[in-house]
């Protein structure tokens, strides 16, 4: 019963084993007993050391110290896997965020609110995210492949799956192969083509490039979802997260777009990011020698841990077992890469003290936080797996089939990985405030905000643009439009409309009780004998004075 069961369901013993594929399985089951026996050297090194003597990858064996389920146990009747592949040892540059939401606040307006989840995401990642506003908005993508070829950018990126008329043999388009091109996948465009449709008509359709070099056709009248993608002089458009800490400042919000998402609840991780700063992080990759337990852990080197490494390690890495091991730690390390990890606290004694009772092999709480969630922490995974083999025996006792959708699993190390939080989170939130101050606040060592120059990430601050206007702080190059011209000083033209005015001649008060009609007639003699004398005069001071209008 159990190998017709397991023979119809090669997925769930791929699940049991999580191991490339069935005979894989099988083989390491077979081999694993028939390994070379390991010697060990007589000298332990610390974690941080074995690459200063050791060449990786090697085997090793822990003596001192433990991590998770790695390490030597205090408790009776505890075990934790001792014998370990050390498959390598990396400096991480990743950007330290947090899970934001959105919400409605009373005067009807979208703000974003900050969850207590943080993130760590490495520069390797994959994804695809765009910028948003304070309040959470973003630009509209693009609906249709006319206005996308109205717009033309250079690059643009697949929001949903959309199909496509590849060329025939002669290069040219034909309606006879199409392919669906699925969400996530960057275009070139290259420009409009005219064909003939099937009716004999003549359609525009647009011709772009994939990115295996795949030449595509889209009809001017499909409806699809675009978002262009960013250029290195335009900041509208979705970018990569080594992109925009290379081009922006942080703190800043971005929405992941397109990625690998992390397999939690919504209440924890809605896309929504908000980018705190860069730093540095140094772990090593270690997997335990177990077959029922192929999973790498990534292990700080600041955590104090003794190894000692295989003085036979040539021999043992030539069997293919091993091999097999190591192709598939291999790929546990790119997902690890490319994938964005969850900030969860721990115990002190996870880290360093090692005087907890209550550690666990994974970080995440033992409830799970929704209940319809797919992905439950709070079962091992033999559980779950019991859970699934009981599912099964119920639909062969019916005589029916068992759907496979349902038991076809990805393996958590795909898009699940956890790290601990070196910090408490309050402590975190404070220190967030005061950044947003413009005070000084990284006191954590582990959390340091690294130096993106010393890191080959960009050139300087002048390359950087701010966040709230995205504007070049410090052109690098001198700017295609001049400055205005400065304002002329005024100066007064001979053209301009004068009024003469003359001070009338001052007259002794006995002349001032003579009648209106003398005064007036002695009042026209003055002022003729004073333009007379004026006119006459050289050396005296002119007394009119000129107003302009």
């Amino acid at each position: 019963m159990s190998a017709l069961l397991f023979q119809s369901n090669p997925d769930l013993l791929y699940r049991y084993a999580n191991c490339g594929n069935v005979n894989t399985v099988h083989r390491m089951a077979k081999d694993m007993g028939s390994l070379p026996v390991a010697v060990w050297e007589s000298q332990p090194l610390p974690l941080r050391d074995i690459l200063m003597q050791v060449d990786v990858p090697t085997l090793g064996k822990i003596v001192k110290g433990q991590f998770m389920n790695l390490g030597v146990s205090k408790i009776p009747f505890r075990s934790l896997q001792q014998e370990v592949l050390i498959h390598s040892i990396k400096t991480n540059i990743k950007v330290l965020s947090h899970s934001v939401q959105k919400i409605d606040g009373r005067d009807g307006r979208l703000r974003l609110q900050a969850l207590e989840q943080r993130l760590s995401i490495p520069i390797t990642y994959q994804g695809w995210f765009e910028l948003l506003s304070e309040d959470g908005r973003s630009a509209r993508p693009i609906d249709s492949v006319m206005t996308l070829a109205k717009v033309k950018p250079g690059r643009c990126l697949v929001r949903q799956n959309i199909k496509a008329f590849m060329a025939g043999e002669d290069g040219q388009m034909t309606y006879d192969k199409s392919k669906i091109v699925p969400a996530g996948e960057p275009l070139t465009l290259m420009g409009d083509v005219t064909v003939k449709a099937p009716t004999g008509d003549r359609r525009k359709v647009l011709k772009c490039r994939d990115s295996k070099n795949v030449i595509l056709f889209f009809d001017h009248e499909q409806r699809g979802m675009f978002t262009p993608i960013a250029g290195p002089q335009d900041v509208a458009g979705v970018m990569t997260i080594k992109d925009i800490i290379g081009r922006f400042r942080l703190p800043l919000t971005v929405k992941l777009v397109q990625g690998v998402w992390p397999k939690v609840d919504s209440n924890r991780f809605t896309g929504i990011i908000r980018l705190d700063w860069v730093y540095t992080d140094e772990v090593a990759f270690l997997c335990p020698l177990d077959r029922g337990m192929f999973r790498i852990t990534p292990v700080p080197t600041e955590v104090l841990m003794k190894v000692l490494p295989a003085a036979n390690s040539k021999d043992i890495l030539g069997n293919q077992t091993i091999k097999d091991i190591i192709t598939k730690v291999n790929r546990m390390v790119a997902n690890y890469n490319n994938t964005i990890h969850l900030i969860l606290a721990v115990p002190e004694a996870a880290m360093i003290k090692n005087k907890s009772h209550q550690m666990v092999n994974m970080f995440s709480p033992k409830e799970s936080v929704n209940g319809h969630s797919r992905v439950k922490r709070s079962k091992s995974r033999e559980d779950v797996l019991m859970d699934d083999v009981d599912e099964l025996y119920q639909y062969l006792r019916d005589g029916k089939m068992p759907p496979k959708a349902k038991f076809q699993y990805d393996s958590d190390e795909e898009s699940f990985f956890e790290e601990p939080a070196y910090e408490k989170l309050d402590e975190f939130k404070s220190r967030l405030q005061r950044l947003e101050r413009g005070e000084s606040g990284h006191q954590s060592s582990r959390y340091r905000p690294a130096d993106l120059a010393k890191l080959g990430l960009h050139k300087g601050g002048e390359n950087l643009r701010s966040v709230q206007d995205h504007e070049l702080q410090k052109p690098a190059t001198t700017p295609e439009v001049p400055p205005p011209v400065p304002p002329r000083r005024y100066t007064r033209a001979d053209s301009a409309p004068s009024i003469q005015l003359q001070q009338l001649p001052k007259t002794s008060p006995q002349k001032t009780e003579s009648s209106s009609g003398s005064s007036r007639g002695t009042s026209k003699k003055d002022t003729s004998r004073s333009d007379s004398a004026s006119s006459r005069s050289t050396g005296k001071k002119n007394a009119s004075r000129t107003f302009y209008l």
